[in-house]
């Protein structure tokens, strides 16, 4: 029994560690897209915005919830990027990312995550959070 115990400490550290890593609405103060690719040559889509905040619970959850959600996707990837996003917790601490979302209605679309820190990894979206994401950011 006693021989067990060290692991049984360390998986539950690892546990504690992976838990912490998750972002909870609680803890964020606002989330800030900024149109990037898509208002490359300054000119703003109909319907989008050159920037713009989100502070509302409700708008925060969806935007937690589609993080926390994301799965890493092996391999190094090359992609554009639709917005920036900046995460702003209420430590006064913030995380950066590269949020790829499409405006289409197709059902089965995923979105797109990257750590602006290690824009090599990503992760995806599934297509339920892609698409409450999708009609926060681009309205319907």
């Amino acid at each position: 029994m006693k021989k067990w115990i060290p692991l049984l400490v360390i998986c539950l550290l690892a546990i504690g560690m992976m838990s912490y890593s998750k972002l909870k609405v609680s803890g964020v103060a606002g989330i800030r897209l900024e149109c990037a690719d898509l208002c490359e040559d300054g000119e703003i889509p109909a319907g989008l915005f050159a920037e713009k905040t989100y502070t509302e619970p409700q708008e925060i959850r969806v935007f937690v919830t589609a993080i926390n959600k994301a799965k890493r996707i092996k391999g190094e990837l090359d992609y554009g990027a639709s917005f920036r996003m900046e995460v702003n917790l209420k430590n006064g601490k913030s995380r950066h990312y590269v949020l790829n979302i499409s405006d289409s209605k197709e059902e089965g679309i995923r979105g797109l995550l990257v750590e602006s820190k290690d824009s090599g990894k990503g992760y995806s979206i599934p297509p339920k959070n892609h698409e409450e994401l999708r009609k926060l950011i681009y309205g319907e």
